[in-house]
């Protein structure tokens, strides 16, 4: 890897483009330090401190730093999330990828007095997404840009949040599900895979057709507002 670019997964690239320049990154979770390696050889961040609570990721992590010849910029830390952060390390962004979105959100309230400091957080949850954008919120960001892509038969989201809120005149709850991002910015990727989820839902309809589900509709309609506000 010494002296070479590092291959990534397209969902690890995209992940990577989405940090800002900066001095200090934090990535947690930071599995076998990918990321971090990449983000210090195309000179993104000055210095990244790569956190994960197993020992067995850090450690693979730590080979592969050595590998890259980045051991003066990359930081391994044991933690518990931002457990082994402090104020003296001076981050200005983190990275939490690869996590469920409920995990994600606990992560972020753990380390609450870090994070408030931050000026940027990239979080690509593979869960219940709606519930990292919330959390983003009442922690005092708002989300700048976000991605929607596919790989391998799966589909991601890759959040920017930067600190300061957003209007809140719209409705929150369903833009939180949403992403009011791509809708607004009409994200044909993210429209094919809302259509894709609205034929499936409406498929469960038909099977079920005399029986009345108030979620199944109120999920249909849902669907059926957000394609049609893309297309507005």
């Amino acid at each position: 890897m010494k002296g070479s670019s590092v291959n990534l997964s397209k969902r690890l690239e995209a992940v990577k483009d989405t940090v800002k320049p900066c001095d200090v990154s934090l990535d947690i979770g930071c599995d076998h330090g990918y990321v971090s390696i990449a983000l210090v050889k195309e000179k993104v961040a000055g210095k990244v401190i790569c956190l994960d609570i197993n020992e067995g990721p850090l450690k693979a992590a730590q080979r592969n730093v050595c590998e890259a010849g980045v051991s003066d910029s990359i930081d391994l830390r044991l933690s518990d999330g931002f457990e082994k952060v402090t104020a003296d390390d001076k981050p200005d962004s983190v990275i939490i990828a690869g996590m469920g979105g409920r995990l994600t959100a606990s992560i972020l309230d753990g380390g609450k007095d870090i994070v408030k400091n931050l000026s940027q957080l990239v979080l690509e949850p593979q869960s219940e997404i709606e519930v990292v954008r919330a959390k983003v919120r009442e922690l005092g960001f708002h989300i700048e840009k976000e991605k929607f892509l596919t790989e391998r038969g799966k589909f991601y989201f890759i959040i920017d949040a930067v600190p300061g809120r957003a209007n809140s005149t719209w409705d929150e709850e369903f833009y939180d599900k949403y992403s009011k991002y791509l809708i607004e910015t009409k994200d044909m990727g993210y429209k094919e895979y809302v259509l894709k989820s609205l034929e499936k839902f409406e498929g469960y309809q038909r099977s079920i057709k005399d029986v009345k589900n108030g979620d199944l509709m109120g999920k249909i309609e849902e669907l059926k507002k957000v394609i049609d506000l893309i297309e507005k």
